[in-house]
Order: structure tokens, then sequence, then C-alpha cells
């Protein structure tokens, strides 16, 4: 079995991690694995936030269903779908736009989903657990708030990441 296929099928959810920092080289090389992700058009329809705010990590672990290992995550990552861009582009340049319909935002969806699933198999060949948090997607009007989020902007996936306890191993 070659070394992709065994880090696929190793890795698994993490909600207990070390209280120790992931550091910043690591963190780049992790983000830079979402850039290289397939995406509709080569047209990268997502943004990312790290949320560093730990005021605004607690907001979020109680939003999402009240997981206090969100606020404790080492790092954390916001996808969002991000059609804002691309209207915002096009009407800086005068094309007139058409408003992005429930396909585009789709098209979004799966290309953010697809770029944080690039950063969770390049967190596991560092030895760094991660968790989807899919209430991210169940409160996605508050999260928006909270973010202050433009219209054609939603959050497709929250993950967090950090390394494992030896119990979560």
């Amino acid at each position: 079995m070659n070394d992709v296929i065994k880090l696929i099928k190793n890795r698994k959810s993490v909600r207990v991690f070390e209280d120790r920092k992931i550091p910043e080289e690591i963190k780049e090389e992790i983000l830079n694995a979402a850039f290289e992700a397939p995406s509709a058009g080569a047209m990268m329809l997502y943004s990312i936030i790290e949320i560093t705010d730990n005021d605004l990590k607690e907001k979020l672990s109680v939003l999402c269903d009240n997981q206090p290992f969100i606020a404790k995550a080492p790092f954390v990552l916001i996808f969002l779908a991000d059609y804002q861009r691309w209207y915002d582009a096009y009407s800086y340049a005068e094309c007139k736009p058409r408003k992005p319909g429930e396909g585009d935002i789709l098209l979004a969806c799966a290309d953010a989903i697809i770029a944080s699933q690039n950063t969770v198999i390049a967190a596991e060949s560092f030895g760094i657990g991660s968790c989807y948090i899919g209430d991210i997607l169940e409160n996605c009007e508050e999260v928006r708030k909270i973010l202050d989020l433009p219209d054609y902007v939603i959050p497709a996936a929250m993950v967090v990441y950090g390394y494992p306890t030896d119990a979560q191993k």
C-alpha cells in the first residue's frame, strides 16, 4: 500500500489535542495544500479564514453545538464558498454579471470542501489530527453575522487541527 492510501485509511476525526502549537511553516504547508485542489473552471470559488481570536473560537464552539474542543484547537480554518469575489471582479470590470444562482453557490461549496480535504490529508502527513465541524452549516446565518460575511459567501466547512493526544491516536 502506498503512503497516500495509508494516510487516507489511517485518518480519523480527532477531538482532543495536545496543548501544543503547530509551527507556522507547517500551517503554511497545510494551507498551501488547499490551493493545489482542483476547482470548477480553475476559479477557486472559495476563501479560507484562519480563526485565531480566542473569543471568536469560543463563540463558534458554542454556536456549533457546544463543542468545547473547537475553542481549544490550536488551528481552526473556515472554508468559505465565496462567489462574492467573482461577482465583485466582474462588477469592477463593468461586465454586468448576473447574480449567482443555487448552482453557482453549490460549485463554490464543492470547491471549498475539496480544498478542505486537501488540508486534512496534508495535516495527517505531519502527524496532525483534524475534525470537520458540520454544525458550521447548521447555523449558517448566525455564523455569517459573526464573521461579517458578504452576500454571496457562506461557510461551507470548518476544520479544527492539532496534535492528537495518545488516547486519540
